[in-house]
């Protein structure tokens, strides 16, 4: 027996004979209405969620081991900085050269015992050949300067031989720590290191350069990107000032990888940054400013689409944030890395790392702190029985991503749950 059509289906049929060009013409409006749901759908959504395993959008990262970083043809570490404080202090190696971004955290503290013999164990012939220092705040610079002792001080900046300075073009503060830093470098100035500035490396002005490359074979670049506030000064804070560079490495005549660092970068800087430069896709982003909610915005995510994000923090510390109140119980919310940041970050990828965790006490002080992932190292070399390089990923604690961390379960939620 023929199976009776349902009431709407006889009605449109109906309808189509009547008048069946009217009834092509909404059929073919629904169908356009369709596809442009879809096209938006795709691109407002699905585009932005991380669609395969650990290794984001495509580049595979498998697990590497300590051993074979020291050969490796590219190596980034995000140190641990031994305090339970928020603060950068990144090292890049290529061979023997060596890039030092930053070194927090604490004036009366930096650089600690443990980033010393960090950076000691990777550059073994004393000298620095680049050091970039984004932006005048404490927890970035304080370690470049480090403690008195006895004629010399401790810092980087006083300890090892240092080939260029690249440093942030404008601040606003005047503060002790900024002094002794300018004091630092007129010292590496006076032993023959090059000093300039990010709008000198932009507009390529006073012998700077706006592309330095780290190997002879010029495969790994160092690229320093414009942003509007190395011209003119940002309200009254310092981190709009930072200097952003983007490391890219020639892996294959068809592949390259990019790195992205943008210091403290805020959103109207990074609105500058996204405007001004055509950036590219990046296997691996610095978080800004700790995790902050002022950093890491959709404006410059949108056009990097990182695989892998990396966050210098002491997270869930009360350092740059209230401590929960009866009024206001949620300001835990607001501790680095903060839920805001990590909603954005999360509609492009899962892959997200912290190098430490603070331990507080019942009253939202901190005691202390712990290792999160660690000393975070992304490189791209091989094992002893591997043919083939890949990028790689060790952690000095462990690498698991942040989202399945037990401190994420119980103070942050995954785009909403």
């Amino acid at each position: 027996m023929a199976k009776r059509r349902s009431r709407a289906e006889r009605a449109a049929r109906e309808a189509a004979k009547k008048n069946p060009k009217a009834f092509f013409t909404v059929v073919v409006i629904v169908l356009v209405l369709a596809i442009v749901a879809a096209a938006c759908w795709y691109f407002l959504v699905y585009r932005k969620q991380d669609h395969t395993a650990p290794g984001g959008d495509g580049t595979q990262v498998v697990g590497g081991e300590v051993t074979e970083i020291s050969s490796a043809d590219l190596s980034i570490h995000f140190l641990e900085l031994g305090v339970a404080n928020a603060g950068d202090c990144t090292l890049i190696k290529v061979g023997n050269t060596e890039v030092l971004i930053d070194a927090g955290a604490k004036k009366n503290t930096a650089p600690t015992q443990v980033m010393q013999d960090y950076v000691a164990q990777y550059c073994q012939d004393g000298i620095l050949e680049y050091v970039i220092a984004t932006h005048a705040h404490e927890d970035h610079i304080a370690g470049l300067v480090g403690q008195e002792s006895g004629d010399t001080r401790t810092g980087f900046l006083y300890q090892y031989k240092i080939g260029t300075i690249i440093q942030f073009s404008q601040h606003n503060t005047n503060s002790g720590i900024y002094n002794d830093y300018v004091a630092a470098v007129e010292y590496c100035r006076s032993r023959g290191t090059n000093v300039y500035d990010a709008l000198e490396c932009t507009s390529e002005t006073n012998g700077a350069q706006s592309t330095y490359y780290l190997d002879e074979a010029q495969t790994v670049s160092m690229n320093i990107l414009y942003q509007e506030y190395y011209a003119k000064k940002a309200g009254s804070g310092e981190n709009n000032h930072s200097v952003c560079m983007l490391l890219t490495q020639t892996v294959n005549e068809t592949t390259s990888y990019h790195y992205l660092f943008t210091g403290d970068l805020e959103k109207s800087g990074e609105e500058s940054l996204a405007e001004n430069n055509d950036l590219p896709h990046c296997v691996l982003f610095k978080g800004g400013h700790h995790g902050s909610s002022t950093s890491s915005n959709e404006v410059l995510l949108d056009e990097i689409t990182p695989e892998n994000i990396a966050i210098c923090t002491c997270a869930g510390t009360y350092e740059y944030a209230d401590k929960p109140t009866a009024e206001e119980p949620d300001n835990y919310l607001n501790t680095f890395p903060t839920q805001e940041a990590i909603d954005r970050m999360s509609q492009y990828t899962q892959n997200i790392y912290i190098t430490t965790l603070g331990v507080l006490a019942d009253d939202y002080s901190t005691e202390g702190f712990v290792s999160m992932n660690g000393d975070i190292v992304f490189y791209y070399g091989k094992g002893e029985d591997e043919t083939e390089k890949t990028l790689k990923l060790w952690c000095s604690n462990h690498a698991t991503i942040l989202k399945d961390t037990e401190w994420f379960r119980e103070n942050r939620t995954w785009n909403g749950v």
